[in-house]
């Protein structure tokens, strides 16, 4: 089977009709039926028959779909990164982030960007660090943002800001405390802990080990976001990045650092064997000067 073939017969598959893969497909439907037709003759044996209106797949297009549907996903990743390398300069952009900058901080600066600039188009989306990594180096996304990164072979970091762990609270836990305050400070409160904080967790867990610092954790949030939110309803208090404490959410949070300050920087990702556009460049530094960390 052909490349196009094998795109064709999978839509049909998914779809159950001709004239929905055509429409999918963008194409005209005597031409899926020519090809899919061909296809039948070819392989010989039928892949689908008609039953009220709607293709219902042999046992023979079963089999085959499970062998074809990975490759089908390869042509649509290629397809993709065709793209992505075709609209390089175009004023396209295609960027990830993790979840905390993704409440609020880069929607507003993006909202900013194309009021500026009305022509240019945005895809968007937040997602694990990992990923994110993996979808710079696949050309899926161009460009990348994420809080004290480590160091991934093929990725360039830029940074573009800085911001400190913070501790939030709902009530009047630490409002006679100093400006700033010690770790030592939170324990026997009620301590909301993130099950998966990656490297900002790296930078806490170091602090508490030269500090001894113990806290009772009963619950354990899956995020920043999620623990910001628990804080905020009253289910005692947490330590999260300064961009989440200063996100909307429930309750009227309050926020204070530490001393010294743990710190973090924020950095932009993209590959390293694909040198930013000047469209990049310009974006990067419209977002240094109109971002507040």
């Amino acid at each position: 089977m052909k490349l196009r073939q094998i795109e064709i017969f999978n839509e049909v598959y998914v779809i159950g009709s001709i004239s929905g893969a055509a429409r999918s497909l963008n194409i005209a439907q005597p031409t899926v039926s020519k090809i899919l037709k061909h296809t039948e003759d070819k392989l010989g044996f039928l892949l689908f028959q008609r039953s009220r209106g709607r293709l219902i797949a042999s046992s023979e297009a079963n089999v085959l779909y499970k062998e074809t549907k990975n490759i089908f996903r390869q042509i649509v990743k290629l397809q993709n990164t065709v793209d992505n390398l075709k609209n390089w300069d175009a004023g396209k952009f295609r960027i990830v982030s993790v979840a905390a900058l993704g409440l609020e901080v880069l929607p507003k600066v993006i909202q900013q960007y194309r009021a500026k600039f009305k022509e240019t188009q945005f895809i968007y989306q937040t997602d694990h660090f990992n990923n994110m990594v993996k979808s710079i180096l696949d050309y899926e996304k161009d460009l990348g943002f994420a809080l004290n990164p480590p160091r991934r072979e093929g990725i360039k970091e830029i940074p573009i800001g800085e911001g400190e762990l913070v501790c939030i609270y709902q009530n009047n836990e630490f409002d006679n405390f100093p400006d700033r305050l010690k770790l030592s400070d939170l324990e026997g409160f009620d301590f909301v802990s993130i099950e998966s904080s990656g490297p900002l967790g790296d930078i806490l867990s170091e602090r508490m080990i030269g500090e001894s610092s113990n806290f009772n954790s009963k619950i354990i949030a899956q995020t920043y976001f999620v623990a910001r939110n628990m804080v905020g309803f009253g289910s005692g208090i947490a330590i999260v990045d300064s961009l989440t404490a200063k996100s909307e959410g429930p309750g009227n949070l309050k926020f204070k650092g530490f001393q010294p300050p743990i710190k973090f920087t924020i950095k932009a990702l993209h590959a390293e064997e694909r040198p930013l556009s000047e469209v990049y460049q310009n974006f990067l530094s419209f977002i240094k000067s109109n971002i507040q960390f």
